[in-house]
């Protein structure tokens, strides 16, 4: 193995990371279901490295989508690997008629990764779609920067200067505006 591959998979450990496991509820376990999918949802957020977690159910369906977010993929497997995960999978194999599918996806693909339905979260949205929501989300972004941010710093080194750009939008496009846009809009993506 090379040396940039070991770089390029170490920097893959420390890239944030969203696992979406879809489950099918038995017909007659929807009810008791819906609470496990809460509760393995509420004991993964207060795991460290826990960034979001959600449930993805729609009314009338057996299929729910848990989605984890965490910091690092060594948050994830940790989680995964964990004595309380593993309790909570042991609940779930009398409520659950199947778990149809399990994703792991980093970086910018995750901000468009909000399963509704099954077949749906095996797909990412097309390429234009995702180009036109990230254009209208870091327009006001890139706006608001250099209004408010630019001015005060000018007299920072450029790098400084230069580094702050990104952190600050890749940050609030990661945990502030693209969570909200993708649940706003995730009929049409």
């Amino acid at each position: 193995m090379s040396t940039s591959d070991t770089a390029e998979r170490r920097q893959q450990a420390e890239d944030p990371v969203t696992a979406v496991f879809s489950w099918r509820a038995k017909p007659d376990c929807l009810d008791e279901f819906a609470d496990w999918a809460k509760g393995v949802s509420a004991a993964a957020s207060r795991f460290p490295g826990s960034v979001a977690t959600t449930v993805v159910h729609n009314e009338g369906s057996r299929d729910f989508h848990v989605v984890h977010q965490f910091a690092t993929r060594r948050d994830l497997e940790a989680w995964l690997d964990s004595g309380e995960r593993e309790r909570w999978l042991r609940r779930v194999r009398e409520l659950a008629a199947t778990r149809t599918a399990l994703q792991q996806r980093t970086g910018l693909e995750t901000w468009f990764h909000v399963p509704s339905e099954a077949a749906a979260a095996m797909r990412p949205p097309p390429r234009w779609k995702m180009w036109l929501i990230s254009l209208v989300a870091v327009y006001p972004l890139v706006l608001a920067f250099q209004a408010w941010v630019v001015p005060p710093t000018s007299s920072w080194p450029l790098p400084l200067r230069a580094a702050l750009f990104p952190v600050v939008l890749l940050t609030t496009m990661t945990y502030v505006v693209m969570p909200v846009v993708t649940r706003v809009l995730r009929r049409w993506l």
